[in-house]
């Protein structure tokens, strides 16, 4: 929660805020003795080399799309292959209006067809 989206999103994320994520924090390792930086529970401070192919789909008005972007330019760096892609006025869990809104549908589509080029599919990717 340290990329300056967190604050330059705070009025468009209409899911998220700060109170909310880090009660999430507190819930999943409060008291646990484990660190927010802990490599464990946070990606931005493991080691990503040998990860395998990633596509990074994020929504451009949730607050934590720089970390997003940030998790993928360190994959890349990394020597993963990164796909990363936005979703324009998109939130966090925007998958979730899959079959409603036409821009989930397209990524939805394309996350497919990357993912069966991925998967040596070419002629399933193509088709589709």
């Amino acid at each position: 929660m340290k990329n300056e989206t967190w604050e330059s999103n705070a009025a468009t994320d209409m899911l998220l805020t700060r109170q909310a994520v880090e009660g999430f924090r507190e819930a999943w390792i409060g008291g646990t003795g484990v660190a927010r930086n802990d490599p464990r529970v946070n990606m931005l401070y493991a080691d990503l080399t040998g990860l395998p192919p990633i596509m990074v789909f994020y929504g451009e008005h949730e607050m934590p799309a720089g970390e997003a972007i940030e998790f993928a330019k360190r994959a890349k760096d990394a020597g993963v292959d990164v796909t990363l892609r936005s979703l324009p006025e998109g939130q966090h869990n925007f998958i979730l209006g899959a079959g409603r809104v036409p821009e989930v549908d397209r990524a939805i589509e394309e996350i497919g067809r990357w993912l069966r080029s991925k998967l040596g599919l070419a002629v399933l990717a193509a088709a589709a």
